[in-house]
Parts: C-alpha cells; structure tokens; sequence
C-alpha cells in the first residue's frame, strides 16, 4: 500500500474543507516527509476528490436550486444567481492570470500569505462576531459578486479559497453558518473550472498519469476522507470560529517560510 498517496489524500481531505490552504499543506508536507509522488497530476486528482466532497455533502442543497430553478421559484433564482456571480471573478481572474500567478509559487511567498490571510479572518471574524443577526435571507447577488471578487485572489498560493470567502463574508456581515455554508457551496463551480483548466494543462503535456491507478485511489481516498471530516470541521467552526485555525496558518506559514 502507498502510504505517502494517503498521507497527502488525508492531508487534502481535511486541508480543503478548513480555511487553512490546502496548498500550503501539501508543499509543506511533500518536502518535510519527501514524498516524492506529490506531482502536477497527484494534484489534480486530490482536488478532484475534494470536489465529490462537496458534491455529496450539499447534494440537497444543489438539487434544490436546480428543481426550484425548473419550477421557478424566486429563492432558488437568487441562490443560483448569487452563486453564479461569486464564481465568474475567479473563472475570469483565473483564466487570464494562471500564467501569471506561477511566479508566486516559491515556498517563502506562499508562506507569508498564508500568516497574512490567516491573521486577516481571524481579524474580521472577531470584528463580525457581535455584528452579525441570525438572518435567514438568502445571500444578495451584489454580496456574492464581491466575495467572488476576494476569491480571486485565492489563486495565488497560500491564501486559501475557503478562507478567504470566509474572510469577504464575515466582513459582509454574514453569520458564520451561512459564510461556512455559501463558502464551501463556492468550492464547487470554483474547482470545477480549475479542474478543467489543469486536464487541459494534463492534455496539452500529454500527461495522462491523471487516470492511473495511483490517481484513482487519491481521488477515493480524499472524497472518502473528506466525507468523514466536513461535519465535525463545520461545526468547530461555527462554534469556535477561526482563531485557532489562524494560529495554525502562522505555525505552518512560517514553517514554509524557513525550509
């Protein structure tokens, strides 16, 4: 059995679904324990897992949109509208700027903002906490356009997707339940582009080590972990917040920086 395989799929299952950068971890681990396997492809195919994680886990919530979409019912117009609006700047972004952004990828700079982003949730989430009423309105389309537009800037390493929509909504004035929520709802259409950019990128190189045998079991793996992990990891969140997951981004962040 490939241990290091699981290792990074536990680490990708759990890192993806917490404000903590996946990315960060996974650079960071691969070197500490050098793990040799941790390649362009094994990086698809952990993401791809996340991905059916979050698939699964909001399977209701997406099948409501969609039916309320046929049926035409308003709130399913604005929550499929509210997500369309928060994805489309980082598709944009992304696409415009994948080439640029590889430039940013040395470990001391992936470091630092993960320490930066990290101290910046933790900030306005702490700012937020007495500001915030349990509202139960569906996210606005104006809102989710601005935590689209922070999302963007996720696709620079270290700063963390999840965490930095957490970072835009709590600043918004969301509750942390409904910014965990619209957050991780974010990751779907979000990764789905990013994933097609990197088979394109498979494609192009004529790699197609994104289909093996070792692919297949990360994908497994990451979704089986993953699964396991988003409702303890959720409600950590919502009932402590992200203090302690920003203290972890400087312990690891600064980890990275002096490797």
């Amino acid at each position: 059995m490939n241990f290091d395989l699981l290792f990074l799929s536990l680490i990708q299952g759990v890192s993806e679904i917490l404000p903590v950068s996946s990315s960060v971890n996974l650079h960071l681990f691969s070197r500490l324990l050098d793990i040799g396997s941790f390649s362009f492809s094994m990086k698809v195919a952990l993401h791809a897992g996340s991905l059916l994680t979050f698939i699964l886990y909001f399977r209701r919530e997406i099948a409501d949109v969609f039916l309320g979409l046929i049926r035409r019912k308003r709130l399913s117009d604005t929550y499929f509208f509210a997500l369309l609006f928060g994805t489309l700047p980082v598709v944009i972004f992304g696409y415009l700027a994948r080439d640029f952004v590889k430039e940013f990828e040395a470990p001391k700079i992936m470091g630092i903002s993960c320490i930066f982003f990290g101290i910046l949730l933790a900030l306005f989430d702490k700012i937020s906490a007495s500001m915030t009423k349990n509202d139960r309105a569906p996210v606005s389309v104006m809102k989710s356009l601005i935590i689209g537009c922070f999302q963007a800037i996720a696709i620079f390493p270290g700063v963390s997707r999840l965490g930095i929509c957490l970072t835009a909504s709590r600043m918004l004035g969301l509750n942390r339940r409904k910014a965990i929520g619209f957050s991780m709802m974010l990751a779907i259409p979000s990764i789905c582009g990013s994933l097609v950019l990197e088979f394109v990128d498979c494609y192009k190189r004529h790699n197609l080590d994104v289909v093996s045998q070792n692919s297949l079991i990360a994908i497994g793996a990451t979704f089986v972990i993953g699964l396991i992990a988003i409702t303890p990891c959720v409600r950590f969140m919502e009932k402590h917040g992200f203090f302690a997951l920003a203290i972890y981004r400087i312990v690891i962040g600064s980890a990275l920086c002096f490797l």
